[in-house]
C-alpha cells in the first residue's frame, strides 16, 4: 500500500492559476490543500486539487489528523493573522511568505497592522521573503533573523524557452511591459518615457497587459501624447496569450517605483518569465529587481522613478540591436541558475523539512 505524503495547508488571495501555485502544488513529499476563509470562493479553472474551508476545520478539527496536515503557509504576510490560531489551538508549525505590499506598506496603513506583524514574528516558525530587500524590511519590523529564508519565486523553465531577439529589416521594435495597473508598477512614467522616445523613433510600438485601477490614467496619458497608434493597452490576457506576447517582443520593461504609501515590489515574476524567454529587459533599481539584474550584463537599470533615464535607456535599446542577444543570453543564464522552479522547489522543500524537524 503507497504511503500518503504529510499534507501542508496553503491560503493566498484566490484559488486561481498564477505564479504561487507551483509552490502548492509541486513540492515533493508534501502534498499541497488550499485552505480558503469563504466556504464558496471562487475557483474556476482552479489548479488546486484539494481545497478545504477553514469554517470546516473549525466546526470539526480532527480532519487535520484525518488529512494528514503537519504544517500551514500562508503566502501574504498580510493575511497571516486570521491564521495563527492554527498554530496556537491546533499546534501546527506555520510558515509566512512576505511579497511585497505586506512588508511595506501594509505595516505602515495602521498601526494596529505592525502589531499584528509583530505578534506573529514571534509565534511563527519560518518567514520566506521573495528577496534579500524584503528580508531587510521585515528584520527591521521585528522578525528574528534566525527565522528568515529568502525564497525567490521560481521560473518553470520548461514553458520558457531561450529565444533570441533579432531586429528584422523594416519591422518595428515591439516594446512589452505585463503587470497590475497599480502605481508601484511604474507604467505611467514608461508612457511618458515612450512618448519622448517615439519623437525619435517612428518604428516603435509599446503593448501593456494588465488590469487595475491606473487603466483610466494610463488612457488619458496615451491620449495626451497623441500615441493612440504606437501603444496598445491590452486588458488582462489568459497567461496562453501572455506567454506568445512574450516571444513576439523584442524588450520587456519593468518599470517598478515605490508608490505613495510606501509600496514596493518583491521581485516581478513576469521580468523573470521574459529574461528566461531571451528578451532583453530594462527594469528599475527598487527592491529586489538589482538581485536579479545586472546593469549591461542581463539588461538595464535604471533609477525608479525618472522618466528621462527610461527614455534613455529605451533609446539604448533601439540603437543597440546587436547587443540583445548577448543581453538576452546573460539573461536565461541568471534565470537557470538562481531562478529556476525546480531548484526553488528543492529549497522550499528542505524550509518544510527543517521546520518539521524541529519539532
Amino acid at each position: 500500500m503507497n504511503q500518503v505524503n504529510p499534507a501542508i495547508l496553503h491560503h493566498k488571495y484566490s484559488l486561481e492559476d498564477g505564479h504561487v501555485a507551483a509552490q502548492v502544488t509541486n513540492v515533493d513529499g508534501y502534498r499541497g490543500i488550499m485552505i480558503t476563509d469563504k466556504s464558496d470562493e471562487y475557483r474556476k479553472n482552479s489548479p488546486f486539487p484539494s481545497v478545504l474551508s477553514l469554517q470546516s476545520i473549525k466546526q470539526n478539527p480532527q480532519v487535520i489528523k484525518q488529512l494528514k496536515i503537519v504544517g500551514y503557509h500562508i503566502h501574504h504576510g498580510s493575511l497571516a493573522p486570521k491564521f495563527q490560531f492554527l498554530k496556537e489551538k491546533h499546534g501546527l508549525p506555520m510558515i509566512v511568505s512576505f511579497r511585497g505590499n505586506d512588508a511595506t506598506a501594509y505595516p505602515k496603513k495602521k498601526k494596529k497592522n505592525l502589531q499584528r506583524l509583530r505578534e506573529l514574528f514571534q509565534s511563527g516558525d519560518l518567514f520566506l521573503p521573495v528577496c534579500e530587500h524584503l528580508k531587510n524590511e521585515i528584520v527591521k519590523l521585528g522578525c528574528p533573523e534566525n527565522k528568515i529564508r529568502v525564497l525567490y519565486g521560481g521560473v518553470n523553465l520548461d514553458r520558457f524557452q531561450y529565444r533570441a531577439r533579432q531586429l528584422k529589416e523594416n519591422k518595428k521594435i515591439r516594446f512589452l511591459a505585463v503587470g497590475r495597473f497599480v502605481e508601484k508598477k511604474g507604467f505611467s512614467h514608461l508612457i511618458s518615457a515612450f512618448a519622448a522616445v517615439k519623437k525619435q523613433h517612428s518604428n516603435v510600438v509599446l503593448t501593456l497587459i494588465g488590469k487595475g485601477p491606473c487603466e483610466d490614467e494610463y488612457r488619458k496619458l496615451i491620449r495626451k501624447h497623441g500615441l493612440g497608434g504606437s501603444v496598445k493597452i491590452v486588458s488582462w490576457a489568459s497567461y496562453k496569450t501572455i506567454h506568445k506576447k512574450y516571444y513576439r517582443s523584442h524588450i520587456f520593461c519593468a518599470p517598478s517605483c515605490t508608490d505613495q504609501n510606501g509600496n514596493q515590489e518583491g521581485i516581478p515574476n513576469t521580468l523573470k518569465e521574459a529574461m528566461a524567454t531571451g528578451m532583453p529587459v530594462i527594469s528599475t533599481t527598487h527592491a529586489g529587481i538589482p538581485e536579479l539584474v545586472t546593469n549591461k550584463v542581463n539588461g538595464l537599470l535604471v533609477p525608479e522613478g525618472s522618466v528621462s533615464s527610461l527614455a534613455k535607456a529605451m533609446n539604448w535599446m533601439i540603437q543597440h540591436p546587436e547587443r540583445w542577444e548577448t543581453l538576452g543570453e546573460n539573461a536565461r543564464k541568471k534565470i537557470e541558475k538562481d531562478f529556476n522552479l525546480t531548484l526553488q522547489l528543492k529549497k522550499q522543500k528542505g524550509f518544510y523539512d527543517e521546520v518539521l524537524t524541529m519539532r
